[in-house]
C-alpha cells in the first residue's frame, strides 16, 4: 500500500470520529484496513447527505455527488480522474477541517482502496450502492412510523454491519449454522447503534438541520413540540417509547456475539466496545429531560469509558444482564 495513503487514513480517522478512532484500531490485522478505508468511504458518502448547507446546494446536487462517490469506489472504475476532481471541490464547503480533508484528499482514500482485496472491495461497493439507496430516498421521505425508522437505520448502519458480517464470513471458517445466526441479526446490531445516536443526538440534529428523525407522527408529537417545556411530559413518553423500541434489538446483540468466531478476537473486542458503550449511553437516556432541554448531549463518563475499554466483553455481558434483572 502506498505509504503515503495509508497514512492519511489512519491519521484522518480521529479527527472525522472519535468513537471509532477508539474501536477500529482494535481490529485484528486483516480486518483493520478493509474497515478503516470503508469506514472512510461510508464518511465521505455522509459528506454529501449530510453535510452541505442546505440553503445552499440543492437536492439534485446533493444527490448527484452522493452518486459520484459510489462511481469513484466502483472496483471497475479504471479512469476516475473526472470524479475526484469534481468531489475535492467540494472540500472547501465541508463545515469542518477534516471533514475538508477528507474530500480534498479522496485520491487518497482511493489509492488506498485499490491495495484491497478485489472479493473486499466487491462487498465495500455492494453495500456502499445500498446505503446511497436509502441515504438519498430519506433525503425527501419523511420518517413517520416505526417501520420507516427501521428502514431507515437499516439503510445507514445496518448496511455496515451487512459489510462487516461479510468480511467475518470470508476471513473465518464459521460453521454454516453460526453463519446463519451472524446474517440473520447483524441489521439489529446496526439499528440498535443508530437508534442510540437518534435519540441522544435529537437537540443538535433539530437544531442544525431543522430535523428530528423520530417517528414522530407514531408519537404523536411534533419536531417543535418536543423541544418545549410544556410538553415535557408528552416528550418524555416519547422518549420511552424510543427506547423501548430500542431494546428489543439488545437479544440479538448477545446471539451475534455468541456467532462470532474465536479466532478474530480484536473484532470481538471492537463489537463490545461499541454496543457496551451504547448501552451505558441507553442507561443514561432513560427518563432524563436533558435529551430534550440540555446544552450538551448525554454522555457517557471517562471513567466508564475507561471500565469498558479494559474489559469489552465482560463490561458488555454485565451492561446486558441489567436491562432484563
Amino acid at each position: 500500500m502506498s505509504e503515503e495513503a495509508w497514512e492519511f487514513c489512519r491519521s484522518i480517522l480521529p479527527g472525522v470520529s472519535r468513537s471509532f478512532a477508539l474501536t477500529i484500531p482494535v481490529l485484528d490485522g486483516e480486518l483493520y484496513r478493509p474497515v478503516l478505508i470503508n469506514y472512510l468511504i461510508d464518511r465521505l458518502l455522509d459528506n454529501f447527505e449530510d453535510e452541505l448547507d442546505r440553503d445552499n446546494f440543492s437536492l439534485d446536487e446533493r444527490k448527484m455527488m452522493m452518486d459520484k462517490v459510489v462511481k469513484l469506489f466502483n472496483p471497475a472504475s479504471k479512469d476516475y480522474f473526472a470524479e475526484v476532481n469534481e468531489i475535492k471541490e467540494y472540500g472547501k464547503m465541508m463545515p469542518v477541517a477534516p471533514l475538508r480533508e477528507l474530500t480534498e484528499k479522496v485520491i487518497l482514500l482511493r489509492k488506498a482502496y485499490d491495495t484491497l482485496e478485489k472479493v473486499l472491495k466487491d462487498f465495500s461497493h455492494k453495500w456502499l450502492r445500498e446505503m446511497n439507496l436509502g441515504m438519498q430516498k430519506y433525503l425527501t421521505v419523511k420518517i413517520r412510523d416505526f417501520e420507516d425508522l427501521n428502514e431507515y437505520c437499516y439503510y445507514v448502519a445496518g448496511t455496515v454491519g451487512g459489510f462487516l458480517t461479510d468480511l467475518v464470513l470470508h476471513l473465518s471458517d464459521v460453521s454454516v449454522s453460526y453463519g446463519k445466526e451472524l446474517q440473520s441479526t447483524f441489521n439489529s446490531s446496526g439499528l440498535f447503534l443508530q437508534k442510540i445516536n437518534l435519540v441522544r443526538d435529537v437537540r443538535r440534529d433539530y437544531l442544525e438541520q431543522g430535523r428530528v428523525f423520530w417517528p414522530l407522527e407514531e408519537l404523536g408529537i411534533s419536531n417543535s413540540g418536543l423541544f418545549k417545556r410544556k410538553n415535557k411530559e408528552t416528550a418524555l413518553l416519547a422518549l420511552k417509547k424510543m427506547l423501548d423500541d430500542i431494546k428489543t434489538h439488545i437479544p440479538d446483540l448477545v446471539k451475534y456475539l455468541g456467532a462470532l468466531p474465536d479466532n478474530l478476537p480484536g473484532y470481538r473486542q471492537f463489537y463490545c466496545i461499541n454496543n457496551g458503550l451504547a448501552l451505558a449511553t441507553l442507561s443514561k437516556m432513560e427518563n432524563n429531560p436533558a435529551i430534550f432541554y440540555g446544552k450538551k448531549p448525554v454522555k457517557v463518563s471517562r471513567f466508564e469509558l475507561q471500565k469498558l475499554l479494559k474489559a469489552p466483553e465482560e463490561t458488555f455481558k454485565r451492561r446486558v444482564a441489567e436491562f432484563f434483572d
